[in-house]
């Protein structure tokens, strides 16, 4: 009996206090300050080959604006050398600014100046036109994982030792269902629609042959100063086994900068501060000086990092013949429906006709093969506008 009591006594306490405990909640307010946001960011590199230079001029924004770009128009952007001689670089969409033709003298110490529409000034410090060896190669490996490509070069006067490549990915496939046949809707009496099918014609658009494209975000470096020899051989694109980039036929344009060993510091602390935060094993984020200031407002923040080189480039491609075993499945499957209107209308929404599944003896069609959407029409995964540089 005392045990009891106590029981309950214990009991009646315990939800006292998550009373209590529940009537003393406030609201929490976090001491930490809210982030400032609105910092330029100067983006892009001056090209010296001849070959179109893009500077994209944005501002930093909020992580609640997460996948927002503000870009920073109506600046003036000039490209000043040493002896006071300018080139200008016009605005031709939003934030980017654009010119053609440059061929500077190495012998030169340039820099970028940029006026805002603002009225805030910005000069980066002057640099030197650095080197670029071409890309020597480009070579790909095909294991257990899929295709491991990899990326090699090499200054045989061994200066450059910092690198950085981008590139842009085109891949062709087709759908996996090869359509004959397409909708045809008519009005109907009491405003309702027929639906019926016929063979498809040279008229209609391609909807088995299309494209897709995909550009690096990723940060790719790459340097030598720990070499005797300035020579690079580094993976750089994975593409995993049985992917859909490599079902018909793949490209990969690659394009290569070379940097200073101080661009190069700045590139790694970008890379860890975006791409490796994230636990608290990873490196913490760290802040960003490069070589761009604003002159009238020095204690403002900048970010970028102005650089000169040669661009280079190097295109290969990858046929799937060349992949014994790749093996991609699409997952799309096959369904039929009976041809007439209500039952198109009842069982084939969203879906696409694909061929004739049955035949009557006079060659009339009496059902249809059908798939989801997808599966039938590329284009709502890619286009079907052929790129300039496809074979």
């Amino acid at each position: 009996m005392i045990d009891v009591f106590k029981k309950n006594i214990s009991s009646t306490l315990l939800f006292a206090i998550l009373i209590a405990l529940a009537g003393c909640k406030e609201k929490f307010i976090s001491p930490a300050l809210p982030v400032v946001t609105g910092y330029l960011v100067v983006e892009g590199v001056i090209n010296n080959d001849g070959d179109a230079t893009n500077i994209h001029l944005s501002r930093t924004t909020s992580l609640s604006e997460a996948g927002t770009v503000k870009p920073e128009q109506g600046a003036t952007v000039l490209l000043e050398d040493s002896l006071n001689n300018t080139i200008q670089l016009y605005e031709n969409n939003a934030g980017t600014y654009t010119t053609s033709n440059i061929h500077l003298d190495a012998a030169h110490n340039y820099r970028l100046t940029i006026n805002t529409s603002n009225n805030e000034n910005y000069q980066s410090d002057f640099v030197k036109v650095r080197y670029n060896p071409p890309i020597d190669s480009i070579n790909w490996v095909l294991d257990q994982k899929g295709v491991q490509l990899f990326i090699n070069t090499h200054d045989p006067a061994n200066n450059t030792r910092y690198y950085q490549w981008e590139f842009n990915e085109t891949w062709e496939f087709h759908s996996p269902f090869t359509a004959s046949l397409k909708w045809v809707i008519t009005p109907g009496p009491n405003a309702t629609d027929i639906w019926s099918v016929e063979n498809r014609d040279a008229n209609d658009p391609e909807i088995s042959k299309c494209w897709q494209f995909n550009a690096s975000s990723t940060i790719n470096l790459g340097s030598s100063a720990k070499l005797a020899q300035d020579i690079i051989h580094l993976p750089l694109i994975q593409i995993p086994n049985g992917s859909l980039k490599l079902d018909v036929l793949y490209s990969v344009l690659v394009k290569q900068y070379a940097w200073s060993r101080a661009g190069y510091d700045f590139l790694e602390r970008m890379k860890k501060n975006t791409e490796s935060v994230g636990s608290v094993f990873d490196a913490q984020p760290s802040e960003l000086n490069g070589n761009i200031h604003c002159t009238n407002n020095p204690k403002l923040p900048v970010i970028g990092f102005f650089n000169i080189c040669t661009i280079r480039e190097n295109r290969i491609f990858i046929k799937n013949i060349e992949l014994p075993g790749w093996n991609y499945q699409s997952g799309c499957i096959k369904g039929f429906v009976v041809n007439n209107s209500d039952s198109i209308k009842a069982q084939a929404s969203g879906k696409l006709p694909i061929d004739p599944k049955q035949l009557d003896v006079g060659g009339a069609i009496i059902s249809i093969n059908i798939s989801t959407a997808e599966c039938v029409d590329c284009r709502l995964s890619g286009t079907n506008v052929k790129p300039d540089f496809w074979p």
